[in-house]
């Protein structure tokens, strides 16, 4: 089986639907590499861009046994698209299981962007939703305050079966599909105030995710944290 299908499915799709290219990258953390006493630890990054998206990121990563692939997504400043997760690992905390994490987290709580971006996943999510599952705490910590408190309501996280790979990997299609549909018609924001709600937000966020996900504490803990702080830098924060 291939454990990076996602990064390979996304990173044909992207350039053939939208044209992504490729954006220079320092060495030190275009792979990333150790041993921990949980087993090895790997990330190979790449990062993209295209018109009205100043990043898509597309990790491979290990941890022991496991491994799988991270896909962001992260609009240009004067848009208000979400900012898109997408992770799918085999053996990642339990042998057997899928670790399948999916958001697309709006910038603003309000009622435009629930009818833009949120509504728009509704029906995916309910049916991702019944897949036979666990949740996927067993595999890492929660989020920290900042993130749970501004989750997505379409945001899902959980073990599933790897009996259930060909169904993962459908909905993940469709997960960017519904993205793709969205991004195409974006329009830049003009609204002064909806921008400086944006601004807020990107602000926010890029002061608390460093803390408060469970991805960055592994990175702190294997390579440092000025390492981890230049990989969010370039590859997380909004």
């Amino acid at each position: 089986m291939n454990k990076y299908i996602l990064g390979d499915m996304v990173t044909e799709k992207m350039k053939k639907e939208i044209g992504m290219v490729a954006k220079p990258l320092p060495e030190e953390i275009k792979i990333l590499e150790t041993v921990l006493p949980s087993g090895k630890v790997r990330f190979e990054s790449a990062l993209y861009q295209t018109e009205k998206l100043k990043k898509i990121t597309i990790a491979k990563h290990t941890l022991g046994e496991g491994a799988g692939t991270v896909v962001l997504i992260v609009a240009d400043d004067e848009y208000d698209l979400p900012f898109m997760l997408a992770d799918i690992a085999f053996d990642f905390g339990k042998k057997g299981k899928i670790l399948v994490d999916f958001e697309a987290k709006p910038l603003i709580k309000d009622e435009e962007s629930i009818r833009k971006y949120v509504d728009p996943f509704r029906q995916w999510r309910e049916a991702l939703g019944k897949l036979t599952s666990e949740p996927a705490t067993t595999a890492f910590e929660e989020d920290g305050e900042f993130l749970r408190a501004n989750a997505s309501p379409n945001k899902y996280s959980c073990l599933i079966p790897d009996d259930y790979t060909d169904e993962v990997l459908r909905f993940a299609e469709q997960f960017f599909d519904i993205f793709l549909d969205i991004y195409r018609k974006a329009e830049p924001v003009k609204d002064a105030q909806r921008r400086r709600k944006m601004d807020a937000f990107r602000s926010e966020y890029n002061k608390h995710v460093l803390d408060e996900d469970p991805s960055a504490a592994l990175l702190i803990k294997a390579f440092g944290r000025q390492t981890a702080q230049l990989f969010y830098d370039y590859f997380v924060n909004l």
